[in-house]
């Protein structure tokens, strides 16, 4: 892949993340977002000389960028800092096909409403499910990691019963229906 096209995807995964942020997020400006995404260490995700990362790894680093996250940009709670961080690496890694080998397995799908609303339609029988995914239903009540780590336990037996990867789970999102006028 060429320099150009990582620094483009690289970019564009940082709008997309700040763009991902609407009314409800306690951070909204663009310096205020790229700041806190520039504060985070991406450089393990990214270096192939590193070879393949595993779920642990990646799991460590995810845990450590929050909360490195959450101490640059203090008004954040782990559900945003999550939500940034997530949506950033769906961008770059799923759709941009950057990192290390299996990295696009380890990355977590994006919590917010329109995930919510998609598990619950989808798999209304499960509370097997259910009960981890919507153990609450906003962002910002997502405060501490081990809540959102039961969420995405939860989002992992999803993935398995759609037999997909965990950040397809995004395929549920529901976050773009809307009422269309006559």
């Amino acid at each position: 892949m060429s320099d150009v096209r990582k620094a483009i995807i690289a970019t564009y995964a940082e709008w997309t993340a700040m763009s991902a942020l609407r009314s409800g997020a306690p951070i909204k400006s663009r310096r205020d977002v790229y700041t806190a995404l520039r504060g985070i260490d991406f450089a393990m995700l990214f270096d192939d000389a590193l070879g393949p990362i595993n779920r642990t790894s990646f799991d460590a680093w995810h845990a450590d960028a929050i909360q490195a996250m959450i101490e640059k940009e203090p008004r954040l709670t782990v559900g945003w800092a999550t939500k940034i961080i997530n949506v950033y690496l769906k961008t770059r890694v799923y759709i941009g096909a950057q990192g290390r080998p299996y990295l696009k397995e380890m990355i977590h799908p994006p919590i917010d409403a329109g995930l919510w609303l998609g598990l619950a339609r989808r798999f209304p029988n499960r509370p097997d499910i259910l009960e981890h995914t919507n153990c609450v239903t906003r962002i910002k009540d997502i405060v501490d990691y081990k809540c959102y780590r039961r969420i995405i336990d939860g989002c992992r037996s999803a993935a398995k019963a759609l037999d997909c990867e965990l950040i397809e789970v995004e395929q549920l999102w529901a976050g773009t229906e809307f009422v269309a006028s006559a």
